[in-house]
C-alpha cells in the first residue's frame, strides 16, 4: 500500500494534526498513556546569519496517565530531521524557548494558564543515522543521585522536573528486519527501505501493522490530493537544494579552520 512518507514535514504534519493519531504517536513513543493532547505552535524560523532556516518541530501540551495512576500535565517539544547538520538549530530551539516571554493576553485566567511551569519533554526523529550512537530509539533520563554516596535516590522534585527533562530519540533508518514491539511496529511506518521509485515523498508499505492499519489509511489519503502533492513535491525540491547548499557550506567551513590552523 502507498502512502504518505511521514519523514516529510508536510506528512508528519497532516498526522499530528489529527488529534486521535496525535495521542497514539506520542504514547508509543513515550511509552506511556497520552491522555490529552493540545497542538500548539507549529514552526519556526531562528536567524542565522548565513543561512536562515525553517526547523520542524511541533509543541505539544498533553495530559500523560503515570505508571502509578498519577496524571501529569507535560510539555512535549517534538523535532524531525532529515539532515544530521540539523543538531545545531536543535540547540538553538531549545534555548530559545527556555528563554520565551509569554505574550501579554486580556484574560487573566488564560495568563494564569500560559505562565504555568510544566516540566518538558523532547522527542527527536531522525532521518539519518548516528555512528555514535548505534541504536533505534533510546530514552534519556532523569536521575538524582547522591553526589556524595552515589546512592540513586527515588524522590520527586518539582525543581528537577522543571529545570531538567527527559529526552527520547528515535533513528527511524536503523528499524530492524523482525519488528516486534509496538514502537518497532510504529516505526514500519517511517521505514525508508519502502521508498516508491515514483518519488521519495512516497512509501510502498510491504506490510501493515495491525495496530496501526488505521493510521495507514489515513496516510493514503493525502495521495489523492493533488494540491498537497505538490506541496511535498516543492518540499522535495527544497530538501535537495538544502543538501546541496549545506555541504558546500560544511566545506567552505572547513577549509577556513584548515587555513586557520
Amino acid at each position: 500500500m502507498k502512502i504518505v512518507n511521514p519523514l516529510y514535514d508536510k506528512a508528519f504534519k497532516y498526522l499530528m494534526a489529527n488529534d486521535k493519531f496525535a495521542k497514539k504517536v506520542l504514547s508509543v513513543i513515550l511509552d506511556v498513556e497520552v491522555e490529552e493532547v493540545t497542538l500548539d505552535q507549529q514552526e519556526t524560523i531562528f536567524p542565522d546569519e548565513k543561512r536562515q532556516l525553517t526547523l520542524f518541530r511541533l509543541d505539544f501540551k498533553a495530559v500523560i496517565k503515570e505508571a502509578d495512576g498519577s496524571r501529569k500535565t507535560v510539555l512535549i517539544e517534538l523535532q524531525k530531521s532529515k539532515f544530521s547538520t540539523d543538531i545545531q538549530r536543535f540547540r538553538n530551539y531549545l534555548g530559545a524557548n527556555y528563554m520565551a516571554k509569554p505574550k501579554k493576553r486580556e484574560d487573566e485566567s488564560a495568563m494564569a494558564e500560559y505562565q504555568a511551569a510544566y516540566p518538558i519533554i523532547t522527542i527527536y526523529i531522525l532521518g539519518y543515522n548516528m555512528e555514535d550512537l548505534p541504536y533505534m530509539a533510546v530514552t534519556v533520563n532523569r536521575e538524582i543521585i547522591d553526589s556524595v554516596s552515589k546512592e540513586r535516590l527515588n524522590v520527586k522534585s518539582f525543581f528537577v522536573e522543571h529545570l531538567t527533562h527527559q529526552s527520547h530519540i528515535i533513528q527511524v533508518r536503523r528499524l530492524p528486519k523482525e519488528r516486534r514491539t509496538r514502537l518497532e511496529k510504529f516505526l514500519t511506518l517511517f521505514n525508508q527501505k519502502w521508498i516508491s521509485k515514483e518519488a521519495d515523498y512516497i512509501l510502498e508499505l510491504e506490510e501493515t501493522p495491525e495496530e496501526f492499519a488505521d493510521m495507514v489509511e489515513y496516510l493514503r489519503s493525502p495521495l489523492m490530493d493533488e494540491s498537497f502533492r505538490r506541496n511535498l513535491e516543492a518540499e522535495e525540491e527544497i530538501d535537495r537544494i538544502f543538501d546541496e547548499q549545506e555541504a558546500k557550506y560544511i566545506k567552505k567551513n572547513s577549509r577556513s579552520r584548515s587555513s586557520k590552523s
